[in-house]
């Protein structure tokens, strides 16, 4: 027998990509790519500081590679 969900992802996925169609509705991809670095630069969410975490990493290995030897 099926248990009753608590919680439906799908339905969440969609919620969300609905709200950002009008969140982003008559920018170009340029903007949308834009306001989402910046949003990832300024939130306290999880991803967010993975992402930083991400471009600190890679900048650090740039840096070490412009270094003279």
């Amino acid at each position: 027998m099926k248990t009753a969900k608590k919680f439906d992802c799908v339905q969440m996925k969609d919620n969300i990509q609905a709200q950002l169609r009008k969140q982003w509705q008559g920018l170009t991809e340029a903007q949308i790519r834009t306001e989402v670095r910046e949003h990832l630069a300024t939130s306290d969410g999880e991803v967010a500081k993975w992402w930083r975490s991400i471009q600190a990493a890679e900048q650090e290995s740039a840096d070490s590679r412009q270094m003279p030897r």
